[in-house]
């Protein structure tokens, strides 16, 4: 596995490195340096990509490269940045599925809305979910 950034803490300030672009992020919270550095990256790689698609259908014209190189590259492109977002996450021992907000159904703002369990605790082998255990006093 090969690091291509990094986050780290200086003082009361965070700073996001993605050396690939030159860029550094800082700002006073995590989540706003982390939010910036994914936009200005996914807009940057989108970017790149869409030029590398107007240089292939110039090769095209010229005769050097053939349209299946292009169609293949516009593809990939609309693979990644058409596609809403979507990731696994893992906090403690639970695997979660995040989706971007766009993809979300409901109220956004809840953190239940954003991430949804991979595994259902509510389902056993043996029906025991939310079972009476024996000599447990479930009286109030």
């Amino acid at each position: 596995m090969d690091d291509i950034g990094y986050l780290k803490r200086t003082d009361d300030r965070f700073e996001f490195h993605y050396p690939e672009l030159g860029l550094v992020v800082r700002g006073p919270f995590v989540e706003w340096v982390m939010q910036s550095a994914a936009e200005i990256i996914a807009r940057t790689v989108e970017l790149s990509a869409k030029g590398e698609i107007e240089e292939l259908e110039m090769m095209v014209e010229f005769g050097e490269v053939d349209e299946i190189e292009v169609d293949s590259a516009k593809f990939d492109v609309n693979a990644r940045f058409e596609a809403v977002p979507q990731c696994v996450v893992s906090m403690g021992r639970m695997d979660y599925h995040w989706v971007a907000p766009e993809g979300r159904e409901g109220d956004i703002g809840e953190l239940s809305q954003c991430l949804r369990r991979i595994h259902v605790m509510s389902k056993p082998r043996h029906d025991t979910f939310l079972a009476n255990e024996d000599g447990v006093d479930t009286s109030s």
